[in-house]
């Protein structure tokens, strides 16, 4: 058994936030994102803690966020792109709830992450490196519950997909 959150991972540009706060409004549910309770927790940006501290002090700081997350209680969560992506991560957050990967083509999604901006991930990276991140990540998203398309999709329709798929999954819980 797991928890009644619902969390939303993938890599970045794939719309868990956007989708997420949708989703939340939908469900009559709060929306949480780890990169907010560092924020919030630090004070400082996510750039400014990659660019100071490194990404090392980032990764930690997410697994604080994911102990957090242990007190929510049907909640929709969106998690950084590389959270899922450290040992164990993935279980903890199959444990918190229902784990809904939201899976694009990597064009698709670095063409969102970038009209968005302050992506500390895609700074300094080459093409390559970037889908050799891609490749590396999708196993661990992999593990999720339910994983939904998004590329051909708005963000309505995602969240529309999401509902149905949730429903279909979690029965009443939803």
């Amino acid at each position: 058994m797991h928890g009644d959150n619902v969390i939303l991972v993938g890599f970045m540009g794939a719309g868990k936030s956007v989708c997420g706060r949708l989703l939340a409004r939908r469900l009559g549910r709060c929306f949480v994102e780890t990169d907010d309770l560092i924020v919030a927790r630090t004070g400082r940006s996510i750039s400014d803690i990659f660019r100071e501290q490194g990404e090392e002090a980032f990764r930690r700081l997410e697994a604080e966020a994911v102990e957090a997350l242990r007190l929510k209680s049907g909640e929709v969560i969106a998690t950084g792109g590389g959270l899922p992506c450290r040992e164990g991560r993935m279980d903890a957050l199959r444990e918190l709830g229902t784990v809904v990967w939201l899976r694009g083509e990597l064009t698709d999604l670095l063409e969102r992450a970038r009209r968005i901006g302050g992506r500390p991930m895609l700074e300094g990276r080459s093409l390559a490196d970037i889908e050799a991140l891609y490749r590396e990540r999708e196993r661990h998203y992999a593990r999720a519950h339910l994983t939904l398309d998004t590329s051909p999709l708005g963000v309505d329709q995602v969240v529309a997909r999401l509902v149905s798929a949730l429903r279909e999954h979690d029965g009443a819980r939803v």
